[in-house]
């Protein structure tokens, strides 16, 4: 499986997880499902509310009202994206039980230190399986 995202927006999630930092920052990407391609048309910044260096959570009431804004639009809830300061870009133990929510949906990890991003990898969870997504950036 694979989970493309505009260059533009790859920044954007670039820059969101630098500026968050030395906490985790975290967001949604908004686009479609094609068979094994994740095509992300729009990255939304969420804030952070555990303001954490080890863990994230959006509000609730924010994941809702994007949720329903994206089926207004026609598009879905295709992703979830945080960060991992001075961490490699790994699913944790809090990141699968999360992952165990959304089945299926990409889950794009980007590993940051202070001033540049390290590495960024996506996973999805499928059958109870963690696998990771080729990452297009086009």
């Amino acid at each position: 499986m694979k989970l493309k995202l505009r260059p533009s927006d790859l920044k954007t999630l670039e820059a969101h997880a630098l500026e968050a930092f030395p906490h985790e920052c975290c967001g949604l990407l908004l686009g479609h499902f094609r068979g094994d391609e994740i095509e992300a048309v729009e990255v939304v910044k969420a804030e952070n509310v555990k303001r954490s260096p080890v863990t994230f959570e959006a509000a609730p009431e924010f994941v809702y009202h994007q949720y329903r804004r994206a089926e207004e639009r026609g598009l879905e809830l295709v992703g979830i994206y945080h960060s991992h300061p001075n961490i490699a870009a790994f699913v944790s133990s809090h990141d699968f039980k999360i992952m165990e929510l959304w089945p299926g949906v990409a889950w794009l990890i980007l590993s940051v230190a202070k001033d540049r991003v390290l590495e960024r990898k996506a996973y999805a969870l499928k059958n109870g399986k963690i696998e990771e997504l080729k990452l297009l950036s086009s």
